[in-house]
């Protein structure tokens, strides 16, 4: 399984982020694991991009921010920033129009279902093979 130099985890519930952050380290699937609970501070980091971020585990429903307004501010980004990272879309939500929405942007590449588990992570590396 490959290990990757930075996921970057945005969601608005801590507790959620600290789960993943946990099965992530557990799972030894990054170097780095960054966190945002504000979708629009996660687009600030990755317009800035100071570090190499390869996957952005991303929730749907966020307030300031929802994870379709930062999806269309992220494709708007340099090309050259995006060409790396994989944008997975990790959501409570069971609505098939949100899955069927999510997969027509071209840079997400997978939709999954809270919670993450160590057979999810297995899943998404398998995305970097």
């Amino acid at each position: 399984m490959k290990k990757l130099k930075r996921i970057m985890l945005v969601d608005d519930d801590p507790f959620t982020n600290k789960y993943n952050e946990i099965v992530l380290n557990q799972m030894n699937a990054s170097e780095n694991i960054v966190i945002f609970q504000n979708a629009k501070e996660a687009l600030q980091y990755l317009d800035e991009m100071k570090e190499e971020v390869n996957l952005i585990l991303l929730d749907i429903n966020m307030p300031i921010m929802n994870g379709w307004q930062f999806i269309e501010h992220y494709e708007s980004l340099e090309k050259e920033k995006q060409t790396a990272i994989v944008v997975v879309m990790l959501t409570s939500s069971m609505n098939s129009d949100d899955k069927k929405r999510a997969l027509d942007f071209k840079s997400i590449k997978k939709f999954i279902n809270k919670p993450m588990t160590a057979g999810l992570v297995k899943e998404i590396l398998a995305l970097f093979e």
